[in-house]
């Protein structure tokens, strides 16, 4: 563990009387003796370390746009995906069974239309529309406000004041950008559908409302086989990124003690970037100590278990899903457990459950963190809860994303090599060398580097929900 970590568990779980009882003995204000840091040193260290906490949807937002910058999609483009993506989709948590398709936009300038077609007998939709925070304005699709039937979304910055056109979803911001996450559902992933998927992706239309009686023509973006580099980075420059996002949104009331906060760091709205050198010394200290606080966080203390019994845990903290992910509740709000959970994930939905539910473990059935110089087998029971499919995917603990270089991430039930045992079970093998005979239900993994499991249900069925149906916990195997 870095330095710093073990006694910022202690204050989160302690309060106040935790973080005097860890206080060093001496003087309370003022340098203390030899190479102790101060008392205001180790506040400020603290500091950045919460202002990284608080500000990670935000960065987390801010990677994915910049990633598909990167690749030549900016505000009001539609990215796609005409192939599944591979380990070369770098953002927290993505799926491997439906191509993506992506949206940024910026309400700055005034409201922005997003026009969603209606699904086709061959491609339906499911997505959600989110603003720069990562919450839901509204699930689209099949599952989503339009019925399937498509839609012109139209997205209200946080200080519109005009009136809203006849025609029009209207959904207001209370941030100025925001994007959409869209997955096209189909049959199944041959080359036939992919490419329907895509003409799907490149019918969707963004553009101003100021444009709306003559739109330009939206610009089309394929990001399949290129390195889409959507991870946060905990680095020194993780703080010259969150005073760029600053700079750039809305800050809602509930979120200004913050900024008081990120004035004493150097990151103020309106101001230049100029950190001293002593600074950039207490930020490339704290981001690292803010990365592994969040990984603690997130797999090992807000999550409640699914099942009595094993490692299975739901992936949103308590009160989550009923708070609109705005994590708002009577008194507070608890921007801790909202910057642990978006390490994890990069969006929200604003009906979990509705089309898909997701399980995550970290550990194995003797509580040890998953190591990829290790071999699991995680044994699937018959009748999964899922009307669709279900799938189970391997991450690295250090960045939520897939495993580097690897050719597979994860196995579904839709899969042909996949086989299954004579009584409808399924065992899926994890390590960093496929079981003699078992490559088609083998996920690869890379020794000396943790690894985390989402499995998802496509379709969950009410066994998921009531847990009479349950999952094993991942066993260690020589």
């Amino acid at each position: 563990m870095t330095r710093n970590v073990s006694s910022l568990l202690v204050i989160a779980s302690l309060g106040l009387a935790g973080c005097c009882s860890v206080r060093p003995a001496g003087p309370t204000t003022g340098p203390t003796s030899g190479s102790e840091p101060s008392v205001v040193q180790r506040m400020v260290e603290h500091r950045a370390v919460e202002a990284a906490v608080w500000g990670m949807p935000l960065m987390n937002f801010k990677a994915m746009r910049d990633g598909a910058k990167a690749l030549g999609a900016g505000f009001n483009d539609v990215g796609y995906y005409s192939k599944l993506q591979t380990w070369r989709f770098q953002i927290a948590t993505p799926n491997n069974t439906t191509p993506y398709i992506w949206s940024f936009w910026n309400l700055v300038d005034g409201p922005v239309v997003f026009e969603l077609p209606g699904s086709t007998d061959d491609v339906g939709i499911f997505g959600t529309l989110l603003d720069s925070w990562q919450r839901p304005l509204e699930d689209v699709g099949a599952k989503g406000v339009d019925k399937g039937k498509g839609g012109k979304y139209l997205l209200l910055p946080p200080d519109y004041e005009g009136d809203v056109p006849a025609g029009f979803i209207p959904l207001r911001q209370t941030t100025y950008q925001g994007f959409a996450l869209l997955r096209p559902i189909m049959a199944d992933t041959s080359e036939e559908n992919l490419a329907k998927a895509s003409a799907f992706a490149k019918s969707i239309k963004v553009y101003s409302l100021a444009d709306a009686d003559k739109p330009a023509a939206t610009h089309y973006v394929d990001f399949s086989g290129r390195l889409f580099d959507g991870i946060v980075k905990f680095d020194g420059g993780f703080y010259k990124h969150l005073h760029a996002i600053v700079q750039e949104e809305f800050v809602p009331p509930a979120e200004l003690g913050m900024l008081g906060i990120l004035k004493n760091l150097g990151i103020e709205k309106g101001k230049p970037y100029a950190p001293t050198a002593q600074m950039r010394e207490v930020f490339a200290r704290a981001a690292p100590d803010a990365h592994e606080y969040l990984i603690q966080r997130y797999h090992e203390q807000i999550l409640p278990r699914w099942y009595d019994n094993t490692h299975w845990m739901s992936i949103v903290p308590p009160g989550t899903a009923e708070s609109g992910f705005s994590f708002k509740f009577p008194g507070y709000v608890d921007y801790d457990a909202r910057g642990a959970l978006y390490y994890a994930v990069c969006t929200s939905v604003k009906h979990l459950g509705a089309a898909t539910f997701y399980l995550t473990a970290a550990q194995d059935a003797g509580g040890e963190w998953l190591d990829g110089g290790e071999n699991y087998r995680l044994h699937v029971p018959a009748g999964v809860p899922a009307r669709d499919f279900w799938s189970v995917v391997a991450y690295d603990v250090a960045s939520a994303g897939w495993i580097l270089d690897q050719a597979k991430v994860g196995v579904d039930s839709t899969s042909s090599e996949l086989r299954a045992n004579a009584d409808g079970s399924t065992d899926v093998f994890f390590g960093p060398a496929a079981p003699e005979g078992k490559e088609g239900n083998w996920v690869p993994t890379v020794a000396g580097r943790k690894f985390f499991l989402l499995f998802r249900f496509y379709g969950p069925e009410k066994a998921v929900f009531d847990k009479s149906w349950a999952l094993n916990d991942l066993i260690k195997i020589e």
